[in-house]
């Protein structure tokens, strides 16, 4: 067990009934000091099932993530986990032994073409609508769609706070591409005002979930270490990762919202020259 962990986090994972393991950038070296410490809790059954929630402890922000279902349903949140408290059976530490590289390796990259696929489907609804703000959203979702599943065909998890850095960490070639998405996402346009603008609306769409002082509080943070390409892509994938799943209705009815969340620019023609560009990119990186 790393020395790292605090007392306090241990003790207060020692209390909880069911096994726990911590997960997340808390088991590697890319954690930030605004990083919360992430704690998988194996509740067994769906009807045992509790809602995830942020917590303090000792001052420590933690997330407490309750899952169910199969221990093979989990493997690439669980790939690296350390053990907080198992059961009687042993059950996390039977599942440590079996979660060996090459099988978490297998998963990412079936999990990276199921995100490069997306990209594609992201895409097609781009080109699918005349609305300049809905278009600039679809482009700007596949991108962030693509950098992901590039980054778990590298054989890494994607980290939200810590993408950028993961992606200058991989292979040249894996991310062949990944300036292509950039542009499409806008980092080029990373400036404090901008974020500031961004995060009025994401709080605003966030404001019913039960992570978003954790988000605020990371986005300050990367602000504080004037991170602000890092921020500012973070700050966007959450906000994509928001409004990727609401109803087209949603996307008419708030368009100015979408614009500022995501920072969109309304050039239909650059649009669409940057589709294409994506679109090759993501073909490739299938193998096609």
């Amino acid at each position: 067990m790393p020395e790292s962990i605090p007392t306090a986090i241990k003790a207060f994972a020692g209390e909880i009934v069911y096994p726990v393991a911590l997960i997340g950038c808390s088991t590697s070296e890319m954690s930030l000091d605004c990083c919360e410490y992430d704690l998988a809790v194996f509740a067994g059954s769906q009807e045992h099932n509790q809602a995830n929630q942020v917590v303090r402890v000792d001052n420590h922000p933690v997330e407490l993530m309750h899952l169910t279902g199969p221990i093979k349903d989990h493997i690439i949140d669980l790939a690296g986990m350390v053990i907080l408290k198992d059961n009687s059976k042993l059950m996390l530490s039977s599942a440590a032994k079996d979660i060996i590289a090459e099988k978490s390796k297998k998963v990412l990259a079936t999990s990276g073409k199921k995100l490069l696929i997306s990209s594609l489907f992201c895409q097609q609804k781009m080109r699918g609508t005349n609305h300049p703000t809905i278009a600039a959203m679809w482009l700007k979702i596949a991108a962030y769609e693509f950098i992901d599943g590039m980054l778990a065909l590298s054989g890494n998890r994607p980290m939200p706070v810590h993408i950028l850095e993961q992606v200058r960490q991989i292979d040249s070639k894996m991310a062949e591409g990944v300036d292509v998405a950039l542009e499409c996402i806008g980092a080029e346009r990373a400036t404090r005002p901008a974020i500031s603008r961004s995060m009025a609306a994401i709080k605003e769409l966030k404001s019913k979930d039960y992570d978003r002082e954790l988000f605020i509080s990371k986005v300050s943070h990367l602000l504080e270490r004037r991170m602000l390409v890092d921020c500012y892509y973070y700050a966007g994938r959450v906000a994509a990762k928001n409004l990727a799943n609401k109803k087209e209705i949603f996307y008419s009815q708030y368009s100015k919202l979408v614009q500022l969340a995501l920072d969109l620019v309304n050039d239909l023609q650059s649009l669409e020259k940057m589709q294409k560009r994506l679109f090759r990119v993501v073909n490739r990186g299938l193998g096609r």
